[in-house]
């Protein structure tokens, strides 16, 4: 029995936390501007999406303005078992977003965003031709997030503010023949974000931003099924999400072009282990070999006359666990992204779509300590949609 509960324990820490990659968990952009830009815009961070990428560039923002977006992900999941056989998820996740800023002063504004970090659901069936049972791992973690920017002069300006995180989790994997975990937990967490942004020029502009990061304590149900038996008792399991810090730059090399780089660094090795404790069951602690991670980004904007622009990126994101500790369900790997958006400004109304194409290679599952020695595959497809409107 504690060897069932410390699979369980690692499952939960996989399902409640993953990273940047991780097959559609990480919600890719928050606003479809910048996901058409791969998500370089940490320099840029002049719209309201600024809430999330850099808090400091919401000086650049006059009036009043609201936007609401949706991210459509759809991602593809394959494992292939050591025999040949192909097991696949293509559930898809909704993704919402809404920003509002308001300039209050010269110097102050203020920001408030509600945005979706990490959405996924992912389920795939029984074969039992080749052996293989059924699993599901669904996550969503919602953040509130309430910040405010000061613009010191023409050059600089810093931000910061405060996240509010709620986690759902609701899974269920195979451990051991005739065993089953269920897990239905969810939680909340608090952390922070500054940001800096400093206008080098007419042309060139640098920004940093940090994100601290966040302990959530889940608290529900753990079930154990054994041999059609269920048992029921609460559980309870801390996930640190990593701090990530990013520095980015834009350069606008004409009036109508803006080009940004993006390089970001998330600290997973925050998620090495995980405690899980019962009611019932012995504690347990599982090392999971998480480690730090660096993504790298590059995108465009180009203006059009009537008020349209035209977007364009790449992103290489590393990934984080190594092959020996994912699953089919819950995969990780390297991935290269590449986005296309465009966009229109018509009288007070601002509207972005954007596209973006991302798979990671294969991951051998050589020596994978759950058992899963084939190969893990990820394709996703996102859609964007954000409509803003200034007051």
């Amino acid at each position: 029995m504690k060897t069932l509960a410390a699979t369980g324990s690692v499952f939960l820490l996989l399902l409640s936390g993953a990273p940047a990659f991780a097959g559609g968990l990480s919600t890719p952009g928050q606003g479809a501007r910048a996901l058409g830009m791969a998500s370089a815009f940490t320099a840029v961070a002049d719209d309201g999406s600024a809430v999330y990428y850099n808090p400091a560039g919401i000086s650049q923002i006059d009036g009043t303005v609201l936007a609401a977006g949706l991210a459509a992900i759809s991602p593809e999941l394959r494992y292939t078992t050591a025999g040949g056989a192909n097991e696949t998820s293509d559930k898809k996740a909704l993704a919402p977003a809404f920003f509002l800023t308001r300039r209050l002063t010269d110097k102050l504004s203020a920001g408030l965003g509600v945005y979706a970090p990490y959405a996924r659901d992912a389920e795939l069936q029984d074969d039992l031709v080749n052996g293989f049972a059924w699993q599901r791992s669904k996550m969503v973690r919602t953040d509130l997030s309430a910040v405010a920017s000061w613009k010191m002069n023409d050059t600089f300006s810093f931000g910061g503010g405060l996240v509010a995180g709620f986690s759902q989790v609701d899974r269920s994997i195979p451990a051991g023949p005739g065993v089953r975990i269920a897990d239905k937990v969810d939680g909340t967490g608090f952390g922070g974000i500054v940001g800096l942004l400093w206008k080098a020029g007419d042309r060139l502009t640098a920004g940093a931003t940090y994100r601290s990061g966040m302990s959530i304590d889940h608290d529900g149900q753990r079930t154990m099924t054994i041999a059609g038996v269920a048992t029921t008792s609460n559980a309870r399991a801390e996930v640190r999400y990593p701090a990530s810090f990013g520095l980015g730059i834009a350069f606008a090399p004409s009036e109508n072009l803006t080009l940004a780089l993006d390089v970001d660094w998330y600290g997973w090795s925050s998620m090495d282990q995980v405690t899980t404790r019962t009611d019932i069951w012995p504690d347990s602690t599982t090392q999971l070999k998480a480690g730090n991670s660096r993504d790298v980004r590059i995108g465009g904007e180009y203006r059009l006359p009537a008020g349209w622009s035209l977007r364009a990126g790449y992103a290489y994101i590393q990934g984080a666990f190594p092959n020996t500790h994912i699953t089919p369900s819950q995969p990780d790997g390297d991935g290269h992204e590449l986005a296309l958006g465009a966009g229109r400004i018509v009288g007070n109304w601002r509207i972005d779509f954007a596209y973006q194409n991302t798979v990671a290679r294969e991951q051998d599952g050589a020596g994978n300590i759950f058992g899963y020695n084939g190969k893990q595959n990820i394709r996703q497809h996102v859609l964007g949609l954000t409509a803003g409107y200034r007051f």
